[in-house]
């Protein structure tokens, strides 16, 4: 069963919408901030000139690059998703940055710009949805300069747990997440071989872990964003993704909700 994000274009206004306001609730979440801003640090900003997000979404990061960066460097969004390249823009133009930023349609697998483009490419929670990872590095190596950075950031989403109630529903429950809205849940665990292939070496690594015990703000919206999704695509029946999901909004009101998800930040070098 595909990753409804490969194919954003062919479904409808709804899943679109659900899926912008995912990105956006995700990306502005503390948690998520803390996680993108230490991978940032880490990035070499007074040599940058000219940088890329890949799979830019809604443009929640792309927006935040503005933070990092003066005018005077390029900041391009890219995004093969024309109806999340339109949000992009608007939620870009609301925020005053409409003449700092530039978007574009493009597949992060043949994105068409020149080689040695980029200074930085970023690339956050997008390899974990595309089809072909290899052809995604290889093109991010290829925007690259040589002695350029690649930033890739993503869930390892083979560790995404739920905790609370039947743990054959839990299970059953997850991977019809997992089918329906991540392509490569394994990716980031074998990115290191991946990116050899591509003639980048790993530069940087950082773990992180983001969990909620008792309440939930992060995995309740999750499960609120995807079961819909999910019941439409096929992966589980309506009756059983519904009573599950209330369950965990029950568990999450008595205070015995869990989940977790291991997320990997990946700095790749493209050698001189």
């Amino acid at each position: 069963m595909p990753d409804i994000y490969q194919s954003l274009d062919q479904q409808g206004e709804d899943t679109v919408r659900v899926v912008a306001d995912r990105l956006e609730f995700r990306g502005e979440m503390p948690d998520f901030v803390k996680m993108r801003e230490r991978y940032f640090d880490r990035l070499d900003w007074a040599s940058c000139r000219r940088i890329v997000d890949l799979g830019c979404g809604t443009g929640v990061v792309t927006r935040a690059l503005a933070d990092r960066v003066g005018p005077e460097c390029d900041i391009v969004g890219s995004d093969l998703a024309a109806e999340l390249i339109k949000v992009a823009m608007e939620k870009t133009d609301a925020a005053g940055l409409a003449g700092r930023i530039r978007y574009e349609v493009a597949d992060s697998r043949n994105t068409g710009d020149g080689q040695g483009s980029f200074d930085i490419v970023i690339a956050h929670t997008v390899i974990s949805h595309v089809a072909d990872p290899t052809a995604m590095l290889e093109e991010a190596a290829r925007l690259t300069r040589p002695g350029g950075t690649i930033a890739i950031f993503d869930g390892d989403y083979a560790s995404l747990t739920i905790g609370a109630g039947d743990p054959d529903a839990n299970a059953m429950a997850v991977d019809a997440i997992l089918q329906t809205v991540v392509g490569n849940p394994f990716v980031l665990r074998h990115l290191p071989f991946l990116a050899r292939q591509a003639g980048l070496e790993v530069s940087g690594f950082i773990p992180e872990l983001l969990a909620e015990a008792g309440q939930t703000s992060f995995f309740g919206n999750m499960i609120d964003a995807y079961v819909g999704p999910c019941i439409q695509a096929g992966a589980i029946d309506a009756e059983t993704a519904l009573k599950w999901a209330e369950g965990q909004k029950t568990a999450a009101r008595e205070g015995t909700f869990f989940g977790s998800c291991n997320y990997y930040t990946y700095l790749l070098r493209k050698p001189e």
